[in-house]
């Protein structure tokens, strides 16, 4: 009897022994997905403005006027300086005096050979008289030609005394002053576009297949991201770092933007396509290596994966076990043990 009592005791010893072993894990998944995901290499480049002008005279002259000062905002077409044009409104008005006398002589040659032409016909006057006549025309209507041809110059060089702006922008230098002479090709102002602003990046050769010339990519400056557009490479590369300068065009700008900025760029490095993806949670150090648990029959069950990128929230890992229609446990998975049995969460199911 007492033997009796005494195994019985050791059975309830050891009961809650083996009640805690086959005791089940209460655990979390998350489904397996396909998909891709890219490393990224972070760039540094400079913005500069991609269309800066050295505005210059097309005359010599007299600086008469001058409508700017640097840092001035100007519109396209609006006058930034006026050159004097006293002698050469005087031309003109020469040049416009002698086609009026022109057109006048032409009037009465044209009068005269009508005349001589009727004369010629009743054979009164001479084929020699009336061809005196035809040419003294001709050679009028030339003469008229030449002068309207040096008419449109003078008006050209005219125009060109009033000096105006290719394009809106920001004057960035000023060269002239009231009373100045200023030679033909002399320098007026530098004019720079701001609306037209480019970075450069230096990029190694590798990265060079990895660049999608058709998307958007995003730019960040003084902590602020802009769109911006591909235009292209450079094909003159840096012997010594072996890269090559990546131009990139903003599709955007504001006032805050200038010349000589820092500019940060993201490129994928490598795009990892068709991956398996699993929760960042999922993946635990085993025994020395990377592995995740899935359920079957109701038991956790390891399997070593080779993690190929980490992005955020996402690993994306490679395992000839895992596949897409598999779940991954995500929460308890550090305290449960291969073939362990476990429990499933509910996801319907509120915490307390």
């Amino acid at each position: 009897m007492l033997k009796l009592v005494s195994i019985l005791g050791l059975i309830l010893i050891l009961n809650p022994l083996w009640a805690s072993e086959e005791q089940a894990s209460l655990v979390e998944t998350a489904p397996i997905s396909i998909g891709s995901l890219a490393s990224y290499q972070t760039f540094i480049g400079t913005l500069y403005f991609s269309e800066t002008s050295i505005v210059a005279s097309q005359v010599a002259g007299l600086v008469m006027k001058v409508d700017f000062e640097t840092t001035d905002q100007v519109k396209k077409d609006q006058i930034l300086v006026e050159l004097d044009d006293e002698i050469l409104n005087s031309k003109i008005m020469a040049i416009k005096a002698s086609i009026k006398e022109i057109r006048l002589q032409l009037e009465k040659v044209n009068k005269d050979l009508r005349r001589y032409s009727q004369l010629l016909k009743q054979k009164n006057v001479s084929q020699q008289q009336y061809d005196e006549f035809y040419y003294n025309k001709t050679s009028l209507e030339q003469k008229h030609i030449a002068l309207q041809a040096q008419l449109s110059t003078l008006n050209i060089e005219h125009r060109q005394n009033t000096i105006r702006a290719p394009y809106s922008g920001v004057i960035a230098k000023k060269y002239i002053s009231r009373g100045e002479w200023v030679d033909q090709g002399g320098e007026i102002a530098t004019l720079i576009n701001t609306e037209n602003i480019d970075v450069l990046f230096d990029i190694p050769a590798s990265f060079i297949k990895q660049l999608d010339y058709k998307q958007k990519i995003d730019i960040q400056i003084n902590q602020k991201k802009y769109q911006a557009s591909i235009k292209g490479l450079i094909k003159q590369g840096d012997a010594k770092t072996r890269t090559l300068p990546l131009k990139i065009k903003l599709d955007t700008v504001d006032d805050s933007l200038f010349s000589g900025l820092e500019a940060q760029i993201k490129l994928p490095r490598k795009n990892h396509s068709n991956s398996l993806l699993v929760p960042r949670d999922a993946v635990i150090k085993r025994f020395g290596q990377d592995v995740v648990f899935t359920i079957i029959n109701n038991k956790a069950k390891m399997i070593p994966v080779k993690v190929e990128l980490y992005q955020g929230t996402q690993v994306a890992v490679k395992a000839t076990e895992l596949n897409a229609q598999m779940r991954v446990i995500i929460k308890g998975n550090e305290r449960v043990f291969p073939d362990q049995t476990v429990v499933e969460k509910s996801r319907n199911k509120v915490d307390k």
